[in-house]
């Protein structure tokens, strides 16, 4: 058992910054798997896309798979962190609960750990409320982290309450300690390592270099480590689609448009003298023929012979009836 309070930084920081790792980790390896199944992903369309119609689908198909990966990612780390709550797994670090022997019957029982609920400086040690949250039907809860100079945990006949009196030596700024290393590290913030003094305070090396505030981010420094993984630690997503590439696999090999225009005087007197004068060829070629024909008509209906005259080689005129 360690000799540190369970408020102690020291405590709870080696496990704090392996779930750290982890989470990164997570991170990392998830955008990989994701990016790399989307980059599977064929556009399949019946005909060749506009350049507008092109990038507004593969923008909307990035941001599906931008808030596809960031929901999976929330709902796993939420349901591994409620099946060891509802398992009530024991951590070995005994913050979240602990056993304690009962020398009058001689076994043990199981005590859950209260964690009080404000805000708590080092130099006020009355700054606490009554309230505290419980380790038994929560994971969540949380409270400052700092150095304490005694080890101090309740016993069988007192309160389970972990209480931050007396004050400790300093307070870590950011960081969180509760009944999770976990759930403890994603409410806390990383302001102490942007600073060499609190480093120098809670025993870094000096070859670690603080990391730098004046480096543009869209994670201020005082965002809590749950705000920057459910972000996936992703500082911006960026897009890159070539539409030159897309039209090349997938041009038409040919091209067809119509067009609706609204007639003017000159168009319409136009269109109304090719037509007189269409039909007016067209008559002149139908008409004798119609006239012969049934000329013909009548006659065979009349019964009447019609003579042909023609003329022979010699210059005679023959007569024919049919």
């Amino acid at each position: 058992m360690s000799g540190f309070s369970p408020l102690d930084f020291r405590l709870m920081a080696m496990s704090q910054f392996q779930i750290l790792t982890l989470l990164c980790q997570t991170a990392a390896s998830t955008i990989s798997s994701d990016l790399s199944q989307f980059l599977t992903q064929q556009i399949i369309t019946n005909q060749a896309l506009s350049l507008q119609v092109f990038e507004a689908q593969v923008i909307a198909l990035v941001d599906q798979m931008q808030a596809t990966t960031l929901a999976n990612v929330k709902y796993i780390d939420q349901l591994v962190s409620q099946v060891v709550l509802s398992s009530q797994i024991m951590s070995a670090l005994n913050t979240n609960s602990y056993l304690i022997d009962n020398p009058l019957v001689s076994n043990y029982y199981i005590q859950h750990g209260q964690y009080f609920v404000g805000d708590y400086t080092a130099s006020d040690a009355l700054n606490v409320n009554n309230a505290a949250c419980g380790c038994t039907h929560k994971s969540n809860c949380a409270f400052q982290a700092g150095f304490y100079n005694y080890s101090i945990r309740p016993g069988a006949n007192q309160y389970s309450e972990y209480i931050p009196s007396p004050p400790p030596i300093f307070i870590v700024p950011g960081m969180m300690v509760g009944c999770l290393p976990h759930d403890s590290m994603l409410q806390s913030t990383l302001e102490c390592f942007y600073n060499r003094s609190c480093l120098d305070l809670i025993g870094i090396s000096q070859a670690i270099i603080p990391l730098n505030a004046t480096v543009s981010s869209r994670f201020a420094v005082n965002t809590t480590v749950n705000t920057m993984f459910e972000q996936l630690f992703v500082e911006t997503w960026q897009n890159s689609s070539n539409f030159t590439h897309y039209y090349n696999a997938c041009h038409p090999e040919a091209c067809s448009y119509t067009y609706t225009q609204r007639g003017n005087f000159l168009y319409t007197m136009t269109m109304l003298f090719s037509l007189i004068g269409g039909l007016t060829t067209i008559l002149g070629i139908l008409v004798p023929l119609l006239v012969q024909f049934f000329r013909r008509l009548l006659v065979k209906c009349r019964g009447e012979v019609i003579p042909a005259i023609e003329n022979d080689p010699a210059g005679r005129q023959l007569f024919y009836f049919s």
